[in-house]
């Protein structure tokens, strides 16, 4: 291992040195930007049939630093490339890709593809700007769409010519509507006149050439118009209205607020609403009415996620899951905008019940959206304004000064607002807690709180520390009953997203993740190929720590549970794939299944004071519903099988979703 290190650590070095020497004055520099402020860099520089990069960047301590050299062909493909440096958790990164003849080798760290070549384009770089070989290539092939040699194709539909700036300072730029594969969404990039690269922008990062920062927003805001027509056509191809009075009977149903299944039941939805519920034996159905055969099926109230960070581009991958609500935990302002379009049907997903204003302070460690604050008064202004726009909850982020915790959450209180969030650095989650913290958020942050307030959890150390030292913890003992004691006089919730956990302290370079496993055979053969590990956060070295230390925290998890903790679950990434993962993980620290589907419905309806409204199903209510082909109440994983869902009046077949996009499902 370490005569390995010393040879990428060599290698880093000649590589740097090379490139010092063989950049050109006329090298391109394009800022990295994120939450507003520059925190990274990429260098272009292009010789005859050759491209050159070096991108950087700094997330919260994570980022790749990494050197790419290409070779291409007079067609724009690419024969050789050749990827050095640190990947984004800053482990030693090398990937290389070379055609020989009639075959190529693709190399990414230990992990070896080759296979016959066929003129496909390798897309395997990691510097933004080298969309733009993709994009020149594409234009040789027919209908400007172009194979790529880890499978599914590469097209440039559109190419939208733009004049941005000002009056003074006019720039014509060109506007390239890409899509990845079949009908998945729109993935917009930005070119100078020549088809170079000059932008990639999004609310959370965005790599835009220097000097030219400023229009971040606005190149945005054109791309978000023009993406439009996209969710507006994909809403009306795979959404129908109800029926205006229709019934499923002989259906087990389950009554999540008791947590309890009730067998052979019938239940009448008209104009949108629950308007019979009871035996099957008990109601008469009118003739004329649709009636659905729910013979064998569960009938459950929509799934929640009550942690996501919502993009338009995840709708589908939600509802074919389940999912009808969302709770945001922290956005850009265009979220506002999204939610709204959600509720009306105007684009395809699930609602945002309930928006977190995220809130962290200016630093080198500062999150990537939100209001990053300079001052405790800066941050009582952010609070005032989220709580002014409509925002149910204040997330606070891990470079808060931990002085600040209880004033800001003072401020959200008398606003009417809750507190969640990471526990601040050189904080313990039992000092936020009782400076006003109503629920805690990820897991590590509870295992964190008894390793001490010296760690600078900014940094991935908040990760580290917990994989390392989480075994020793003992769950059982005097501070574990201490601390589980203040979350049950203060009524603190926990949302552990331990599917990212999952994916961090036990699934390593070669694995597969454990949320994509039971679904493999959906997808198309060759985005098979894509999803097992070449790097992630543990090296095979820490193996044996890390997975004790999850085996603990699933430990720590049940006790929580048994303690009458409010647990509501949670992704942080990965849509209703990472949510149906995340149940399962419930079930293995022993959590009963009956008890874990609350966990996603009335457990979250609760939290977000809505369960009035959402989180089960009953008479007078919106029929908000998903019918699975199983039950989930006894074997969790059934959860995968969804017939069919309703919102907001419209009704949504997740096997027809999935096929928009070339996927299978499992009937």
């Amino acid at each position: 291992m370490k005569t390995r290190l010393y040879i990428v650590i060599v290698s880093l070095y000649f590589c740097a040195v090379n490139y010092l020497f063989a950049q050109k004055p006329d090298t391109t520099y394009y800022s990295v930007v994120k939450g507003g402020a520059i925190s990274g860099i990429q260098k272009t520089w292009r010789g005859n049939n050759e491209i050159h990069f070096f991108y950087s960047y700094n997330d919260r301590g994570r980022g790749d630093s990494l050197y790419e050299d290409i070779q291409t062909d007079a067609q724009g493909m690419i024969l050789k490339s050749a990827t050095y440096g640190v990947d984004y958790f800053k482990k030693p990164y090398h990937a290389s890709f070379e055609v020989k003849g009639d075959s190529a080798t693709a190399v990414t760290n230990e992990d070896v593809k080759a296979k016959l070549y066929k003129n496909e384009f390798y897309a395997g770089t990691q510097a933004p700007g080298s969309i733009e070989l993709m994009m020149k290539a594409a234009s040789s092939f027919p209908g400007n769409k172009i194979p790529l040699f880890a499978g599914d194709t590469f097209e440039v539909r559109m190419l939208h010519e733009m004049v941005v700036g000002t009056k003074d300072r006019p720039l014509s730029l060109l506007l390239a509507e890409t899509y990845f594969g079949i009908n998945f969404p729109p993935v917009f990039f930005w070119l100078d006149k020549d088809m170079n690269f000059f932008a990639s922008v999004s609310e959370w990062f965005s790599t835009i050439q220097q000097g030219y920062e400023s229009l971040n927003a606005a190149l945005l805001e054109i791309q978000e118009k023009q993406a439009l027509s996209y969710y507006t056509q994909q809403m009306l191809s795979l959404s129908e209205k109800i029926p205006e009075i229709f019934a499923i009977n002989h259906v087990r149903v389950y009554d999540s607020e008791n947590a309890k299944m009730m067998n052979d039941m019938t239940v009448v939805i008209t104009d949108g609403k629950v308007t019979r519920l009871g035996s099957t034996a008990g109601i008469l159905i009118p003739e004329s009415t649709t009636v659905i055969d729910g013979n064998g099926k569960t009938l459950l109230p929509g799934l929640w996620d009550m942690h996501g960070h919502y993009a338009k581009e995840e709708g589908l991958f939600y509802l074919a899951g389940g999912v009808t609500h969302i709770r945001d935990m922290g956005n850009g302002n265009s979220i506002l905008v999204t939610k709204d379009a959600l509720r009306k049907n105007q684009m395809l997903g699930p609602d945002i019940n309930y928006l977190s204003g995220f809130i962290d302070k200016a630093g080198p460690f500062q999150g990537p959206t939100g209001a990053i604050i300079h001052s405790l008064d800066e941050g009582i202004s952010a609070v005032d304004e989220y709580a002014k726009n409509g925002y149910s909850q204040i997330k606070l982020y891990s470079s808060i000064e931990p002085s600040w915790v209880k004033p800001l959450a003072e401020e959200a209180h008398a606003k009417g607002m809750r507190v969640a969030g990471h526990i601040p650095s050189f904080m313990t989650a039992a000092q936020a807690v009782k400076d006003g913290y109503d629920e805690i958020t990820h897991m590590n942050m509870v295992m964190l709180n008894f390793l001490g307030d010296t760690i600078d959890t900014r940094t991935p150390r908040r990760f580290s520390m917990v994989g390392d030292y989480a075994k020793n913890i003992d769950v059982n003992g005097k501070e574990a009953n201490e601390f589980i004691q203040l979350l049950k006089q203060k009524k603190t919730t926990l949302d552990p997203t331990m599917n990212v956990f999952n994916g961090m302290f036990r699934v390593f370079p070669g694995d597969t993740d454990a949320a994509y496993k039971p679904i493999i055979g959906w997808m198309p053969a060759d985005q098979r190929e894509n999803i097992r590990v070449s790097s992630g956060f543990g090296s095979e070295a820490q193996r044996s720590n890390y997975t004790a230390s999850f085996k603990n925290m699933l430990k720590m998890l049940k006790r929580l549970y048994d303690e009458g903790i409010l647990i509501v679950s949670g992704t942080d990434g990965g849509e209703a794939i990472a949510l149906e993962h995340e149940l399962e993980l419930y079930i293995e620290a022993g959590i009963p299944p009956l008890k874990t589907l609350q966990t996603a419905t009335w457990n979250a309806a609760k939290d977000c004071k809505l369960q009035g409204s959402y989180g089960s199903i009953a008479v007078g209510r919106e029929a908000d519903m998903i019918l699975v082909d199983g039950n989930p109440g006894q074997n969790i994983s059934d959860i995968r099988r969804v017939e069919w869902v309703i919102k907001n009046n419209y009704r949504y077949s997740p096997k027809k979703l999935y096929g928009s996009i070339g996927w299978t499902y499992y009937y």
